[in-house]
């Protein structure tokens, strides 16, 4: 494992995203299936299927990760916004087994001013019904948020309840600038062995499917999600250097792409220095 690769874009269709992967030097990637912003999604007609499994092969790329609409809020005590975050995130499960997707990552949305155990009973709830008679291939991750005012998910311990509630196998995504903008110190080794200790201690090691990786813009336990390239934020390349080192995940860049390509190149140079 340990492939590196990068959120890519699906303009002019999904089929489209493989070969847009390779170009930026992935061996895996993340997209979206539909805006992030609303409205409805394109339809995934059995060809168009074909064709992206077809390109992911000539395009080189061993996995693609799907990444729900930014509008998802499990927690939300509006019935129809909650109801609605359900149907689309499971929507994106039903998609995503259709192109062979591997996982689909979500965030669990906010509890707004209201009661936040209220609001972790509903998110665990949402995320019960999301897998209520699923039968498909691609799994469900759920994503350590930056803790910006009362989002839900900012700890291992939230998600672990929000997973025990839900009595569903869930697997979790950590995003490096989120954890290390919650106050997840991981800038040495010694930070990394004990933020995986709280790992261990909560949801489990063996939860962790996958890592955004991305530099952040914000000091140690500032809740401010600001992603930055690799090297030039606060976490620094030792901090990837001991991530890598520790994970053998496959790792998904969410940086600005005027330099996603060198981001790349930083953490395959890392990667083959781990492996000699």
């Amino acid at each position: 494992m340990r492939r590196i690769g990068c959120h890519v874009s699906i303009a002019g269709g999904i089929t489209n995203a493989p070969g847009r992967a390779e170009e930026l030097g992935c061996e895996v990637f993340q997209m979206f299936t539909r805006s992030p912003q609303g409205g409805m999604a394109p339809k995934i007609t059995s060809e168009i299927a074909e064709e992206f499994k077809s390109a992911m092969k000539a395009s080189n790329q061993a996995e693609c990760y799907i990444h729900t609409p930014y509008y998802i809020n499990f927690a939300s005590e509006k019935e129809s916004l909650r109801k609605n975050s359900v149907r689309i995130a499971r929507e994106e499960l039903e998609r995503g087994s259709l192109i062979g997707a591997k996982y689909v990552m979500t965030h669990l949305g906010s509890s707004k001013e209201g009661d936040r155990q209220k609001a972790m009973e509903l998110a665990a709830q949402s995320v019960k019904e999301i897998l209520h008679g699923y039968k498909g291939s691609t799994e469900l991750l759920l994503e350590i948020s930056a803790g910006v005012g009362s989002l839900m998910g900012c700890t291992f311990e939230e998600l672990a309840e929000i997973r025990d509630k839900s009595r569903q196998e869930v697997g979790v995504c950590i995003d490096t600038a989120h954890m290390f903008a919650m106050g997840y110190d991981i800038r040495t080794l010694k930070a990394v062995a004990e933020t995986e200790k709280k790992i261990s201690a909560t949801v489990g090691k063996k939860s962790i499917k996958l890592v955004h990786a991305n530099d952040s813009k914000v000091d140690l336990g500032e809740r401010k999600d600001r992603h930055d390239h690799i090297g030039d934020g606060k976490i620094g390349r030792d901090g990837f250097v001991h991530l890598l080192s520790t994970f053998d995940l496959d790792f998904i860049l969410e940086t600005e792409h005027d330099k996603v390509e060198q981001d790349i190149v930083v953490l395959k140079d890392i990667r083959a220095k781990i492996k000699t």
